[in-house]
């Protein structure tokens, strides 16, 4: 007989952004510097280790996230503007995890300045297609963080099994120390399309088999694409099951930067220039 359903392996691994001789193939991922942990400044700083969920620069004074990381009451109608965030970002460098945020370098604090037509009820997102807020810093980040590229690529380049990969801090690899949750490590998944769905004319969601659990939410989803490395087209949103063992039939999913999402995501850093 068979087991009915086997534990896939977790394949997540730590990229460190600074050192590439740290990394399988001494890969560089410096890019994934201007990923860091977002989380509502009315939480108590003690417990952000914890309950921070993924973030990341797209220019030095604007960060993108899922409206409901930081909207995280159980149900959420009409969610105003100018809500209190924090984020920190930038590795620290050695075997240290002390920093403005526990292994990161730099705390800052900002505002929601646009979110998407969304509501949530009993923590479940009506409109994951619409689950994207951009956050506006009070202050521009350190030169030495480079912001991430966001584009919406056409559909026809998505072609099932097209190889896509995302980064961020998952709670269940959050290291507990004597100061509290270490937030040093960021963890990335390379994983595969699976398909694309619209739920409305304007947004879709992206299925892949990338590997992700929560926390990972509002981490960016990215891949190469017309030449160009490191193309952010969407981010986390949710995952099925324990967000481990995804597959064809059962995929995590993901917001899908349309040109419409795009369009609002732009105007509100337009409004807001750095």
């Amino acid at each position: 007989w068979r087991t009915p359903h086997t534990l896939m392996r977790d394949d997540r691994v730590i990229r460190d952004r600074l050192n590439p001789n740290n990394n399988p193939n001494h890969d560089d991922y410096s890019f994934l510097n201007a990923v860091g942990a977002v989380w509502s400044d009315d939480i108590r700083m003690s417990a952000a280790g914890y309950g921070a969920a993924t973030g990341f620069l797209i220019d030095r004074c604007h960060v993108l996230t899922n409206m409901h990381v930081i909207y995280a009451d159980d149900d959420v109608l009409n969610a105003p503007v100018g809500k209190s965030v924090a984020f920190a970002v930038g590795q620290t460098e050695g075997e240290t995890n002390r920093g403005a945020m526990r292994g990161l370098r730099f705390l800052l604090t900002g505002t929601v300045i646009a979110h998407g037509d969304n509501v949530i009820l009993n923590h479940v997102v009506h409109a994951p297609e619409n689950d994207w807020a951009v956050i506006h810093l009070t202050k521009n980040v350190d030169v030495s963080i480079t912001p991430m590229t966001i584009a919406s690529v056409e559909v026809a380049q998505l072609q099932r099994n097209h190889k896509l990969s995302a980064a961020g801090f998952p709670v269940d690899h959050r290291v507990l120390r004597g100061d509290g949750f270490n937030l040093k490590d960021l963890w990335g998944s390379d994983g595969r399309v699976v398909g694309i769905v619209w739920p409305s004319t304007s947004g879709a969601v992206i299925e892949t088999t990338i590997q992700a659990t929560r926390g990972n939410s509002g981490s960016p989803v990215y891949g190469d694409f017309n030449g160009q490395k490191h193309i952010v087209i969407g981010m986390v949103q949710s995952v099925r099951g324990n967000g481990i063992d995804v597959s064809e039939g059962q995929p995590n999913m993901q917001v899908l930067f349309t040109p419409s999402t795009l369009t609002s995501i732009n105007a509100a850093r337009a409004d807001t220039p750095c």
